[in-house]
């Protein structure tokens, strides 16, 4: 599964540069994520992701396989397991950044391959979710860095059908960061907000009420002729 991404921070791109590959320093701004160590450019750590009262914590490790300070592109490959079994994931995670006055701009390209439980959701799930943390990454990022004052960034909370698209957030001044907490993402959170599930429920709602109008309608009919009958 390929997912696309997009979104900018609000300092020049070797400001952003040094951040964004400094992995231990940004995997607070990841909701569920934790790095538990360093070594050169190799580094391990988990992320805890909730589905309701279920939880999953993925344990492995990654590498940058490629970093290219004069381009500015990166290419890490990371793989973990569930600590219970229940599944794995391998990503290849690209990305590239491009400054314009002053606001540099992340274009993040990942091949995911899920396998166990987490690929029960589907990809149009998948892909909603990890849109959606995205978004809250970049917003995280943007308080940690943001404290120029108020500036105007795209990030990746608004999406189309096939995982891509942009939108916009305000950075606020560093103290407003909360960094990701142990109790992990919570997966079904995400979702009850997400154009997927809202494209589901829908239908489902509309077929109810209509069986519900047909039930109610079927029992006016039946009584209709019963009182006809006595009367």
């Amino acid at each position: 599964m390929e997912l696309v991404h997009d979104f900018s921070v609000p300092v020049p791109a070797a400001q952003a540069w040094d951040l964004l590959t400094d992995v231990q320093k940004i995997a607070p701004c990841l909701p569920g994520a934790a790095i538990t160590s360093v070594d050169g450019d190799s580094f391990e750590g988990g992320m805890k992701v909730k589905v309701g009262p279920i939880g999953m914590t993925f344990k492995g490790g990654g590498a940058f396989v490629e970093k290219d300070d004069s381009a500015r592109r990166a290419v890490i490959e990371a793989k973990g397991r569930d600590a219970k079994g229940n599944g794995g994931a391998q990503a290849t995670v690209t990305a590239t950044l491009d400054e314009h006055d002053g606001v540099t701009d992340v274009h993040v390209v990942t091949n995911l391959n899920v396998t166990g439980k987490a690929a029960q959701f589907g990809g149009g799930v998948m892909k909603d979710i990890s849109n959606r943390m995205l978004a809250q990454f970049a917003d995280n990022l943007g308080q940690m860095i943001g404290g120029g004052g108020a500036t105007s960034i795209p990030t990746a909370a608004a999406v189309s059908a096939n995982g891509t698209g942009s939108a916009h957030l305000t950075a606020p001044t560093p103290a407003s960061f909360t960094p990701s907490n142990d109790d992990g993402v919570d997966a079904l959170g995400l979702l009850l907000g997400s154009d997927v599930v809202k494209n589901v429920v829908k239908p489902v709602a509309f077929g109810v009420a209509g069986l519900l109008v047909g039930y109610l309608y079927g029992k006016n009919r039946t009584l209709e002729r019963i009182v006809r009958r006595v009367f």
